[in-house]
C-alpha cells in the first residue's frame, strides 16, 4: 500500500505543479522574481500533505490495496483524503505565502489590526478544494482502470485453472474408460431431505450442476438419465451444504448459489460482477468477490 500511496502522491504532485505553472493562481503571475522556486516550494508542500493525508486515510480504513476495495469504500477514503488535504494544505499554503511575501508565516492569519481571522484560511481551503475536484476525478479514473485490470487478470488466471481442470477430468475419464470397459463404477449417493411429503432427492453429487437458494426453498439443477433436471425442495442452502459436506467439487460461489466446479466452463467479468458459464446451461451463475478466492484455491 505504501508504494501505491507514493505513486499516487507523485501523480497528484505533478498535477499540482502543472496547475500552478499554467494557471498561476495566488498572485504567482504578478511575481517578478523567484516564481519557479515559489511554485516548486508549493508543489513540494502539496506532496508532503497529500502523502500524509493518504497514509492517514489508509490507516483509518485499514486498506492494504486500494484497487481491491469496493466503490463505496473508495469513495469514503477519497472524501476523507480530500477533507484532510483541503484543511491541511490550506493552512500550509497560507503560512508559506505569508513567509514568502511578508517574512512572517503567520502574517496572513491576522487582520491589519492584528486580530486573528480565519477568512484567509477558508479562502485558501476553497482554492485547494477546487483543485481537489480535478484530483478526485483523476483518482476515480485511475481507480477504475486499475480495478478493471485486476479483475481481468483474476478472470484470466481462473479461466486458465478451469481449462487445466477440464483437461485433467477428461484424462481421468478416458483412463477409467480404458481400464474398466465393462465394469460399472460404484456411486456414492447422497440424500437431500427437504420439508414435507416426498421431499427427498437421492442422487450422485457428481451430477449436481448448481443449487440456487430462493428464500426457504432451493432449486437443485442436476443430470439424470442424460438430461438436465430441476427439483425444488423446501430446504435452506445451509442444510444442503451440510448434506454435501466433503464433496470438494461443490463450492459456494455466492450467498444464494452452490456450484459444481466440474461443470464450470469459464468465468467472465461484467459490470455486476463475476459470472460463471456452465456446460449446457444458459443461466449465468453469479460469483461474489468474497468467494472468488475460495474458488481459485479449490481449482489450484
Amino acid at each position: 500500500m505504501l508504494n501505491q500511496i507514493l505513486k499516487d502522491t507523485l501523480k497528484s504532485s505533478l498535477f499540482v505543479l502543472l496547475f500552478l505553472a499554467l494557471i498561476q493562481p495566488f498572485g504567482i503571475d504578478r511575481m517578478q522574481e523567484g516564481r519557479i522556486v515559489f511554485i516548486l516550494g508549493e508543489s513540494l508542500m502539496a506532496a508532503v500533505v497529500i502523502f500524509l493525508s493518504s497514509s492517514a486515510a489508509a490507516y483509518i480504513y485499514k486498506i492494504r490495496c486500494i484497487s481491491e476495495t469496493s466503490a463505496s469504500t473508495f469513495f469514503k477514503i477519497t472524501v476523507t483524503e480530500i477533507t484532510l488535504i483541503t484543511l491541511s494544505l490550506g493552512a500550509a499554503l497560507l503560512c508559506y505565502n505569508g513567509w514568502w511575501h511578508e517574512g512572517d508565516a503567520f502574517r496572513y492569519w491576522h487582520d491589519i489590526d492584528g486580530t486573528l481571522t480565519l477568512r484567509p484560511w477558508l479562502t485558501m481551503c476553497l482554492y485547494v478544494a477546487i483543485i481537489s475536484v480535478f484530483v478526485f476525478l483523476f483518482h476515480t479514473f485511475d481507480y477504475r482502470t486499475r480495478k478493471l485490470k485486476n479483475e481481468l487478470n483474476e478472470v484470466k488466471a481462473i479461466n486458465m485453472l478451469l481449462e487445466q481442470r477440464q483437461q485433467k477430468l477428461s484424462e481421468e475419464e478416458n483412463g477409467e474408460a480404458t481400464d474398466s470397459v465393462n465394469e460399472e463404477k460404484p456411486r456414492n449417493l447422497v440424500t437431500i431431505e427437504g420439508q414435507g411429503l416426498n421431499a427427498t432427492l437421492r442422487l450422485d453429487p457428481a451430477n449436481i450442476i448448481y443449487v440456487e437458494s430462493m428464500a426457504n426453498y432451493a432449486d437443485i439443477c442436476y443430470i439424470a438419465d442424460n438430461e438436465t433436471k430441476h427439483t425444488t425442495l423446501r430446504i435452506t442452502l445451509k442444510q444442503i451444504r451440510a448434506s454435501l459436506e466433503g464433496i470438494a467439487s461443490i463450492v459456494q460461489c455466492h450467498r444464494a448459489f452452490l456450484v459444481n466446479i466440474d461443470f464450470v466452463m469459464a468465468m467472465s467479468s461484467r459490470n455486476q460482477g463475476y459470472q460463471l458459464q456452465l456446460f449446457g446451461i444458459e443461466k449465468q451463475i453469479p460469483v461474489s468477490r468474497a468467494n472468488t478466492e475460495s474458488i481459485k484455491l479449490q481449482l489450484s
